[in-house]
């Protein structure tokens, strides 16, 4: 945590009333003394450390103990230690500093604030984040007692503050009190302050963690708009704040104004401080992962080895620092096929981090020896690859918790492993462990993530993987039925996860007008979010008091399911499986679950050019074959039943079309009912309502319309489908949802009206008009549909007819922000 502004900020308070100060008349020289003002001066606090240890004894020999004068000494001793890292040497320093003061110019004194705020610095960089809380809450009372609410100190504090919140992950505490300080610091310093560009700096990283990116973007652009009035365009903390905004750019997926961020602070390195130093190699990495993202080999390989330059000239060759690029520079040749020349990468990084931490069980030899893992695996070296595997889990599981994100991720590279060589029993061992895995982070974890954190949570542990668990399910099928009913379950715990936002839960928790509720709900979420993290975490003291805190956080739990009944929502941790599907439906119902499948084999053929053998290896991965799998549950199953349908390409590309055309052009459709459903609903006799889950293609097509060739009856005729984001909406369905008589219609939209009103949302639209959303040349035109004006009316009618409640927003209220 950095800390180093607000401290040099309180610290240099502390030096006025310190040695200097009182030398007023040059009277004589003092040796020690002109050390002190030496170091202290160039900023050399290594060197000034053993001069303060004897200006502080010298003080206490003429002046006792009991003396203000002695406490400042210590205190310019404590503040130097602290500036060399040195903590623990730090803290009794600054504690017998603090008594002193409290023994002579009390409690309530500015020095005593001052102080207290440095211990809280201190605390936070040791980890011991309840200390750090308790002494700067006290500098920040009595800095109020001092000087009120509104003074440049009390905003010192209370940045501080919000900035532990933080990392406490008490997100909403944080902002408060992040947000405060920059008031106060505006309404002291002015709009364009250094220190307001600090505290925008920090709401800006607040909020990028949150995933609230368009704020995240409105400070850092705001702070760096003042750095640039204040230091120059050139200046290293202009490029500090490009950096800020490039990592958020790439977050938001906007890689040309990365690129621009990125490209701007490694030029304004340069000038200031020339191409060979520590924060330009920085800059070049992070330029270099956004080229490997957008698949820029070239450029990427070019900053990675201009970084990996930099570092061996700042660090030396062997040094820890040199490793990061090294092993980038694997993860790029890998990319590109360069088996041999990513390899010997590897192998450097792995040397280093040996020799240079001391030991095996650390996680960034875990990664690396996985990266090789995975290199030997595309290549075809099994025995080699199950050797890395092996190595990585057996650090992996003596470092992380036994659910960890990268423990799983460990678990199924050896299970793809397994599947390649056609060990099939021990790939499906490794396989459903990744799924319990992953379900158990699904289960405790995923519900009161962001819906950022959610999507990148997704995307980065599960997507990929459970591409190749679908495909090996396919494969294994045949000579397991089994592995049916763990798809099955699969499906019901990844399919739809995005789309469950828990966000309207939290709202109904916290407008429920409850107060003890509201404090209930808030200190609970603080502590899911450090499980959160403690469960991320590889640090095994970090992690130490993981048990406690979730036996804390699952008796609060109870008390709030008690208390509310949005919250039994929220925090519902049930997993269904395909069983509590199957004893949800009646008789004559069925469920299936549509998965769409990529077969696994050899993807491609490449030949490895950086090798002097020049080997040809055939990559086995998931292919652009498509299959499509129906997974058939019905009260008398078993097991679930498995319907392969092998020509997904031509279902997504020429059926569909021809689908599409025949509804378009109202032609007789002789082939849709055969090729989309034919064999599935052979499956299906005495099944009279289907419960239906589509996945891919199927999503594109409304079974009803589909003409059984045979009976000449459409499928609404024959089944009653009923479509459902996941089967497992049958097993806890809405309360009350055959008495729901409300219906909502959208439609007829007017897309040039400049007087935008929508009460229902409170918001306002500040875009102009059919510009908001839309990308169009100036001479285009959208028309009307007063077709849809005329269907919403015959809707609204028919339900009304039916005692139905009916609202609807047509014209101006027919906005994406209503349905929203």
């Amino acid at each position: 945590m950095n800390r180093l502004l607000p401290l040099l900020l309180i610290s240099s308070l502390c030096f006025s009333q310190s040695i200097f100060a009182q030398t007023t008349t040059p009277e004589k020289q003092d040796p020690l003394k002109d050390s002190l003002a030496k170091y202290e001066k160039l900023k050399l606090y290594a060197k000034y450390v053993p001069f303060a240890r004897q200006w502080a004894e010298q003080i206490k020999k003429e002046k006792g103990e009991n003396n203000s004068e002695y406490g400042t000494a210590l205190n310019d001793l404590g503040n130097a230690l602290y500036r060399c890292g040195k903590f623990s040497e730090a803290e009794p320093v600054l504690l017998k500093v603090l008594e002193t003061y409290k023994n002579t110019i009390g409690e309530v004194h500015k020095l005593s604030a001052n102080t207290m705020n440095n211990l809280g610095n201190v605390y936070s960089d040791m980890g011991n984040y309840k200390m750090a809380e308790t002494y700067y809450l006290q500098g920040l009372d009595v800095r109020r007692k001092l000087f009120g609410e509104n003074n440049i100190s009390v905003a010192s504090s209370l940045n501080n503050l919000g900035i532990l919140y933080k990392d406490l992950s008490n997100y909403s505490l944080a902002e408060t009190y992040l947000t405060q300080s920059l008031e106060i610091r505006k309404k002291n310093l002015g709009e364009n302050h250094l220190d307001v560009a600090g505290s925008l700096n920090g709401l800006g990283n607040l909020h990028k963690l949150i995933g609230n990116y368009p704020k995240a973007e409105s400070s850092y652009l705001k702070s760096l708009e003042i750095r640039k009035k204040n230091l120059g365009d050139n200046h290293p903390d202009v490029a500090k704040s490009l950096l800020n905004l490039g990592n958020l750019y790439i977050l938001m997926g906007n890689y040309s104004k990365t690129e621009n961020c990125y490209l701007q602070a490694i030029d304004i390195n340069t000038k200031n401080r020339g191409e060979n130093n520590s924060d330009g190699a920085v800059y070049l990495i992070n330029l270099g992962n956004l080229y490997l993202k957008t698949r820029n080999f070239a450029k990427a390989e070019s900053c990675y080895l201009q970084a990996l330059e930099i570092r061996k000239k700042v660090f030396g060759e062997k040094n820890f620092n040199v490793a990061t690029p090294l092993n980038d520079l694997g993860l790029l040749h890998t990319d590109i096929n360069n088996f041999y020349k990513a390899e010997s990468y590897h192998l450097q990084a792995l040397e280093i981090y040996k020799q240079t931490l001391g030991g095996e069980n650390f996680d960034h030899i875990v990664i690396t020896l996985y990266n090789l893992g995975l290199l030997n695996r595309l290549k075809g070296n099994y025995l080699k690859a199950e050797e890395y595997f092996i190595q990585a889990l057996k650090i992996s599981n003596k470092i992380r918790p036994e659910n960890h994100p990268e423990v799983a991720e460990n678990i199924i590279s050896y299970g793809i492993l397994d599947y390649a060589r056609g060990e099939m029993d021990k790939a499906e061992i490794h396989f459903l462990d990744w799924c319990s895995k992953k379900q158990f982070q699904i289960q405790r974890y995923f519900p009161f993530l962001s819906d950022n954190e959610k999507e990148q949570f997704y995307n980065s542990n599960i997507l990929d993987n459970q591409e190749y668990f679908k495909s090996f399910c396919l494969q294994h099928y045949g000579r397991k039925k089994d592995i049916a009913g763990d798809l099955y379950n699969d499906q019901l715990a990844s399919k739809g996860l995005l789309l469950n936002s828990s966000a309207k839960w939290k709202h109904r928790i916290k407008t429920a007008g409850d107060k003890k509720l509201n404090r209930l709900f808030d200190e609970w979420e603080t502590n899911q979010n450090k499980l959160t993290k403690l469960f991320q975490s590889t640090d095994s003291t970090e992690r130490a008091g993981m048990d406690s805190l979730q036996a804390k956080t699952e008796t609060m739990e109870k008390e709030l399911s008690l208390r509310s009944e949005n919250f039994v929502k929220l925090a519902d941790k049930k997993l269904i499986n395909w069983k509590d599907v199957q004893k949800a439906l009646k008789p004559g119902e069925a469920a299936i679950e549509m998965v769409r499948v990529r077969k696994f084999g050899i993807s491609k053929t490449v030949t490895d050019t950086t090798d002097p053998k020049k080997p040809l290896y055939k990559l086995k991965g998931l292919t652009d074959t498509v299959y499509y799998a129906a997974l058939i549950v019905k009260p008398e199953s078993i097991m679930p039943e498995m319907v392969v349908l092998k020509n997904g390409n031509d279902l997504e590309k020429k059926y569909l079309k021809y689908y599409q055309n025949s509804i378009k052009n109202k032609l007789d459709d002789d082939k849709s009912y055969q090729q989309f459903w034919e064999k599935i609903g052979a499956k299906l006799e005495g099944s009279k309502r289907v419960f239906f889950s589509p996945d891919g293609v199927y999503h594109n097509l409304n079974l009803n319309t589909l003409i059984n060739p045979k009976t000449k009856k459409f499928l609404l005729e024959e089944k009653d489908i009923r479509i459902v984001t996941v089967t497992k909406d049958i097993v806890n369905p809405l309360p009350n949802e055959e008495e729901n008589k409300l219906a909502e219609l959208v439609g007829f939209p007017s897309y040039y009206n400049n007087s935008i009103a929508y009460t229902s949302t409170g918001k306002e639209r500040k875009s102009p008009e059919i510009m908001y959303g839309l990308t169009m040349r100036s001479n285009e035109m959208l028309d009307e549909l007063p077709a849809t004006k005329t269907e919403v009316d015959k809707i609204a009618g028919i339900l009304d007819g039916n005692g139905w409640e009916v609202k609807n927003y047509t014209g101006s209220t027919a906005l994406e922000e209503t349905i929203k």
